[in-house]
Protein backbone atom coordinates (compact mmCIF):
# COMPACT_ATOMS: atom_id res chain seq x y z
CA UNK A 1 0.00 0.00 0.00
CA UNK A 2 2.49 2.36 1.11
CA UNK A 3 4.66 1.21 -2.62
CA UNK A 4 1.38 2.78 -4.32
CA UNK A 5 0.86 6.00 -2.52
CA UNK A 6 4.75 6.59 -3.45
CA UNK A 7 4.61 5.83 -6.87
CA UNK A 8 1.23 7.91 -7.17
CA UNK A 9 3.13 10.98 -5.47
CA UNK A 10 6.40 10.85 -7.14
CA UNK A 11 4.17 10.69 -10.32
CA UNK A 12 2.23 13.39 -9.74
CA UNK A 13 5.61 15.15 -8.88
CA UNK A 14 6.93 14.73 -12.06
CA UNK A 15 3.81 15.48 -13.85
CA UNK A 16 3.58 18.87 -12.64
CA UNK A 17 7.26 19.38 -13.58
CA UNK A 18 6.63 18.81 -16.95
CA UNK A 19 3.29 20.56 -16.73
CA UNK A 20 4.92 23.84 -15.88
CA UNK A 21 7.77 23.73 -17.70
CA UNK A 22 5.29 23.39 -20.76
CA UNK A 23 3.37 26.27 -19.63
CA UNK A 24 6.43 28.55 -18.84
CA UNK A 25 8.00 27.67 -22.57
CA UNK A 26 3.96 28.56 -24.03
CA UNK A 27 4.14 31.69 -22.04
CA UNK A 28 8.25 32.27 -23.67
CA UNK A 29 7.08 31.77 -27.10
CA UNK A 30 3.82 34.35 -26.74
CA UNK A 31 6.31 37.21 -25.17
CA UNK A 32 8.97 36.64 -28.17
CA UNK A 33 5.60 36.81 -30.75
CA UNK A 34 4.51 39.53 -28.95
CA UNK A 35 7.89 41.48 -28.95
CA UNK A 36 8.46 40.38 -32.57
CA UNK A 37 5.01 41.53 -33.77
CA UNK A 38 5.43 45.16 -31.68
CA UNK A 39 9.26 45.28 -33.25
CA UNK A 40 8.16 44.74 -36.78
CA UNK A 41 4.80 45.32 -37.52
CA UNK A 42 5.58 49.26 -38.88
CA UNK A 43 8.27 47.80 -41.05
CA UNK A 44 7.42 47.53 -44.14
CA UNK A 45 10.63 46.73 -45.81
CA UNK A 46 14.08 47.19 -44.44
CA UNK A 47 14.76 51.01 -43.07
CA UNK A 48 10.76 52.32 -45.06
CA UNK A 49 8.59 52.09 -42.37
CA UNK A 50 4.46 52.33 -42.49
CA UNK A 51 2.92 55.53 -42.62
CA UNK A 52 5.47 57.52 -44.19
CA UNK A 53 4.73 60.19 -47.14
CA UNK A 54 5.44 59.88 -50.33
CA UNK A 55 8.14 62.43 -50.39
CA UNK A 56 9.90 60.13 -47.61
CA UNK A 57 9.75 56.79 -49.86
CA UNK A 58 11.20 58.79 -52.83
CA UNK A 59 14.47 60.16 -50.48
CA UNK A 60 15.09 56.55 -49.50
CA UNK A 61 14.15 54.79 -52.72
CA UNK A 62 15.52 57.31 -55.95
CA UNK A 63 16.09 54.76 -57.76
CA UNK A 64 12.52 52.30 -57.17
CA UNK A 65 15.32 49.61 -55.73
CA UNK A 66 15.84 48.43 -52.77
CA UNK A 67 18.51 44.67 -51.34
CA UNK A 68 16.66 42.27 -49.70
CA UNK A 69 18.80 39.14 -48.62
CA UNK A 70 21.68 40.29 -50.63
CA UNK A 71 19.18 40.54 -53.97
CA UNK A 72 18.07 44.02 -55.85
CA UNK A 73 14.47 44.28 -56.53
CA UNK A 74 12.57 46.95 -57.73
CA UNK A 75 10.11 48.22 -55.24
CA UNK A 76 6.69 50.00 -55.60
CA UNK A 77 4.88 51.92 -53.32
CA UNK A 78 1.07 52.09 -52.48
CA UNK A 79 -0.22 54.85 -50.11
CA UNK A 80 -3.81 55.03 -48.33
CA UNK A 81 -6.43 58.12 -48.65
CA UNK A 82 -4.88 59.58 -46.14
CA UNK A 83 -1.66 59.64 -48.55
CA UNK A 84 0.67 57.40 -46.13
CA UNK A 85 2.67 54.00 -47.25
CA UNK A 86 0.54 51.29 -46.33
CA UNK A 87 1.85 48.87 -49.15
CA UNK A 88 5.21 47.93 -51.01
CA UNK A 89 5.45 45.35 -53.80
CA UNK A 90 8.75 43.88 -54.87
CA UNK A 91 9.65 42.45 -58.08
CA UNK A 92 13.28 40.55 -58.52
CA UNK A 93 14.78 42.65 -60.79
CA UNK A 94 16.80 38.93 -62.26
CA UNK A 95 13.07 37.59 -63.07
CA UNK A 96 11.70 40.69 -64.55
CA UNK A 97 11.83 39.17 -68.76
CA UNK A 98 12.16 35.69 -67.50
CA UNK A 99 10.33 33.53 -69.75
CA UNK A 100 11.15 30.03 -68.15
CA UNK A 101 8.96 28.98 -66.00
CA UNK A 102 11.14 26.39 -64.21
CA UNK A 103 12.87 25.04 -61.27
CA UNK A 104 15.63 28.53 -61.45
CA UNK A 105 12.29 30.89 -60.96
CA UNK A 106 11.18 28.69 -57.81
CA UNK A 107 15.10 28.93 -56.02
CA UNK A 108 14.82 32.38 -56.78
CA UNK A 109 11.16 32.67 -54.97
CA UNK A 110 12.64 30.21 -52.20
CA UNK A 111 15.60 32.76 -51.88
CA UNK A 112 13.06 35.78 -50.85
CA UNK A 113 10.84 33.06 -48.65
CA UNK A 114 14.32 32.34 -46.88
CA UNK A 115 15.05 35.78 -46.15
CA UNK A 116 11.55 36.27 -44.47
CA UNK A 117 11.79 32.98 -42.73
CA UNK A 118 15.09 34.49 -40.82
CA UNK A 119 12.93 37.16 -39.07
CA UNK A 120 9.47 35.93 -38.90
CA UNK A 121 9.98 31.75 -39.12
CA UNK A 122 8.03 29.64 -41.15
CA UNK A 123 5.15 31.22 -43.46
CA UNK A 124 1.47 30.95 -41.49
CA UNK A 125 0.48 29.54 -45.28
CA UNK A 126 2.44 27.87 -47.41
CA UNK A 127 0.65 26.91 -50.90
CA UNK A 128 4.08 25.48 -52.72
CA UNK A 129 5.30 25.96 -56.01
CA UNK A 130 2.39 26.62 -58.71
CA UNK A 131 1.52 25.01 -61.83
CA UNK A 132 1.55 26.69 -64.89
CA UNK A 133 -1.87 26.50 -66.07
CA UNK A 134 -2.79 27.94 -62.34
CA UNK A 135 -0.89 30.94 -63.69
CA UNK A 136 -3.07 34.06 -64.53
CA UNK A 137 -2.00 37.18 -66.77
CA UNK A 138 -1.72 39.82 -64.78
CA UNK A 139 -1.91 38.24 -61.17
CA UNK A 140 0.59 36.71 -58.78
CA UNK A 141 0.19 33.18 -56.99
CA UNK A 142 0.83 33.82 -53.25
CA UNK A 143 2.82 30.93 -52.33
CA UNK A 144 3.70 31.76 -48.84
CA UNK A 145 2.23 34.23 -46.32
CA UNK A 146 3.30 35.29 -43.07
CA UNK A 147 0.90 37.63 -40.91
CA UNK A 148 2.45 39.78 -38.40
CA UNK A 149 0.46 41.85 -36.35
CA UNK A 150 -1.45 44.08 -38.63
CA UNK A 151 1.08 43.46 -41.17
CA UNK A 152 1.09 40.90 -44.18
CA UNK A 153 3.91 39.29 -46.24
CA UNK A 154 3.28 37.52 -49.33
CA UNK A 155 5.68 35.92 -51.71
CA UNK A 156 4.61 34.18 -55.25
CA UNK A 157 5.15 34.43 -58.65
CA UNK A 158 3.54 36.49 -61.30
CA UNK A 159 2.65 35.85 -65.09
CA UNK A 160 2.62 38.52 -67.56
CA UNK A 161 1.66 37.49 -70.85
CA UNK A 162 3.43 39.89 -73.79
CA UNK A 163 3.12 40.08 -77.96
CA UNK A 164 6.84 37.99 -77.28
CA UNK A 165 5.58 35.14 -75.00
CA UNK A 166 4.89 34.96 -71.25
CA UNK A 167 7.22 36.17 -68.77
CA UNK A 168 7.10 35.06 -65.16
CA UNK A 169 8.50 36.78 -62.22
CA UNK A 170 9.38 36.78 -58.51
CA UNK A 171 6.67 38.82 -56.66
CA UNK A 172 6.12 39.86 -52.87
CA UNK A 173 4.01 42.24 -51.55
CA UNK A 174 3.97 43.93 -47.85
CA UNK A 175 0.87 45.57 -46.24
CA UNK A 176 -0.34 46.85 -43.47
CA UNK A 177 -3.88 46.85 -42.36
CA UNK A 178 -5.35 49.72 -40.56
Amino acid sequence: MNYNRSFILIFISILSIFSSCTFSNERKSNVITDSLIKATEDIAIGETRFGISEQEFNQLHPDSLVEVGGRIYNITSYFNKAEKLNMVYLIDTATIENAKFDQALFDKMDLLKQHFVKTYGEPKHSRGYPKRETMRNGQSFDAYIWKIGKKKIAVGLALEEAKEGNIYYVVAHVDRRD
